[in-house]
């Protein structure tokens, strides 16, 4: 370790469970100062903050925030910065998944996705810009997801708003570098956290330490894309290279998936 972690604030958002939590401890592991946790479940954060506090020397503090109201966000971004008078990291990493038939899609679905997995990195993201822009230091990085490089047939409303989060996080990236502030945006395959909903993960799934780790190792290298695993990086190299083979992987995902669907009643 190179020290990049240590003594530094952080926000992370999303941070009781999966990879939000995982990013917490890793923090606090690699000896960052404090650990601003922001989740909307307060029996969570009550819970894993007491076990990161008798574990880590840093703190943990638990914030009880609503993503899709920017007031709490708001309030949690300046309550970090008052900690010590800095801001070093904020994690937009809350969100939801949504795999689902075009047919089952409401407009009442689509704004609820939007509000979490959008704005909520929106309102993450321009409350800390003003902070680390006077400070002339700090790092964003934003949670998208493998769905925001490629398209991917049943994933149409979750896919828009992560690719949403990728280009908003790689236009910051080239506007402000000269600021001295760093993005990353963090595109995942298929993690094993709650987004599965108490479904058995697919197979091909990483764990939340496997996933973390990787995402630190980029981050200090100062990536600003940071894709896993392998075979999602594979995935994207081949849309972009040979859409032809995309076309037809593509094609037959949608096809396994409508029949999935229709023998389980979910995708996989």
């Amino acid at each position: 370790m190179n020290g990049y972690f240590e003594k530094k604030v952080a926000v992370v958002t999303g941070a009781a469970s999966g990879i939000g939590l995982g990013l917490a401890e890793g923090m606090l592991s690699r000896g960052a100062k404090a650990v601003f946790m922001a989740d909307v479940s307060q029996e969570n954060l009550d819970r894993e903050s007491e076990r990161l506090n008798s574990k880590y020397e840093g703190e943990a503090v638990p914030f009880l925030t609503d993503v899709t109201k920017e007031e709490q966000v708001e309030k949690i971004i300046k309550s970090a910065r008052k900690y010590e008078g800095h801001l070093d990291f904020v994690f937009n990493n809350a969100g939801i998944g949504m795999t689902i038939p075009t047919e089952m899609v409401t407009l009442e679905i689509w704004k609820n996705l939007i509000d979490i997995n959008l704005w909520g990195v929106i309102y993450g993201t321009y409350q800390a810009i003003p902070i680390m822009r006077e400070q002339k230091s700090g790092h964003i990085v934003n949670t998208a997801s493998i769905a925001g490089l490629v398209p991917v047939p049943y994933q149409a409303l979750y896919a828009g708003t992560k690719s949403a989060v990728k280009t908003i996080t790689e236009s910051l990236y080239y506007e402000l570098q000269n600021e001295g502030l760093r993005f990353s945006v963090v595109c995942p395959g298929n993690v094993r956290t709650a987004i599965f909903r108490g479904l058995t993960p697919p197979p091909d799934s990483v764990s939340v330490e496997e996933a973390v780790s990787y995402i630190f190792e980029k981050m200090e290298k100062g990536d600003l894309l940071i894709v896993f695993p392998q075979k999602y990086r594979d995935f994207d190299e081949m849309y972009r290279t040979d859409r032809e083979k995309f076309d037809e992987f593509a094609l037959n995902l949608a096809a396994e998936r409508l029949e999935n669907y229709r023998t389980k009643g979910n995708y996989y």
